[in-house]
């Protein structure tokens, strides 16, 4: 059930996304990082969350498995530091400042650098549920969602070769991010905890006309959205294209 590090009969990796409602667990085979197994779990109200996650991780379908690695992706409130200006010391109360309604303890702040962008993403990891992975596989990785997205998003950016905004919009069942880029480098980037199409169209909106981006000349690459979505997008911004990330 722990991680190792180099032995090649170890084949599988375990990813663990966390959310502030629940969780899912996925099995992926490392060699072509396809799906073996996924379960999706929401709070009931009656048991803590944590106690759900030590319960699916003990669980013989997944105990059965040892793991090459094992991360735990986070969805949680971050934001994003140029990496000229970063200083560690100042991790806990920037993000504090940032999200002052949060009441986050310094332990649960974490940071990860971006490093196609230089800049350096601040987030929070739940202690209870971080201890709770940890207890299983001490080595986890932790890494925060909506990073990995702009990295993501970054990566397929440098494939354009002109100095305009890049306006990109990846969306999930609850939630969704906007995400800016300039030149290469990070203009912009914001989640929203949305789920449902009225609400997406109106940050979308909202957010492209704070850009003063303009509807007749740039394009606006959409990922994962409904058929209804798109079309009401169209209509507003005529360049809106699917965007496959």
């Amino acid at each position: 059930m722990q991680v190792t590090g180099s032995n090649l009969l170890n084949t599988y990796r375990l990813s663990i996304r966390l959310f502030s409602d629940g969780f899912s667990l996925s099995i992926l085979y490392t060699a072509d990082n396809s799906l073996v197994q996924k379960e999706d779990v929401t709070a009931n109200g009656s048991v803590p969350l944590y106690q759900l996650l030590e319960k699916a991780l003990k669980h013989p379908n997944l105990t059965k498995y040892t793991f090459q690695s094992v991360e735990l992706l986070v969805l949680s409130p971050s934001t994003c530091v140029p990496l000229e200006y970063f200083r560690r010391e100042e991790v806990f109360p920037l993000y504090n400042l940032t999200f002052p309604t949060l009441k986050v303890s310094k332990t649960e702040v974490h940071y990860q650098i971006l490093p196609s962008l230089e800049v350096v993403e601040l987030f929070s990891v739940n202690q209870q549920m971080l201890q709770t992975v940890q207890a299983l596989y001490p080595e986890v990785e932790i890494i925060s969602l909506e990073g990995r997205a702009i990295e993501t998003i970054s990566n397929a950016d440098r494939k354009k070769q002109d100095p305009d905004i890049h306006f990109y919009t990846m969306i999930a069942q609850k939630n969704m991010l906007v995400c800016c880029l300039k030149e290469q480098h990070l203009h912009f980037a914001t989640t929203f905890n949305v789920d449902n199409d009225a609400d997406r169209l109106y940050y979308i909106m909202g957010v492209w006309k704070n850009l003063q981006m303009n509807e007749k000349t740039q394009p606006l690459h959409l990922n994962n959205a409904s058929q209804r979505l798109l079309e009401q997008i169209q209509r507003l911004i005529p360049r809106t294209t699917v965007c496959e990330l």
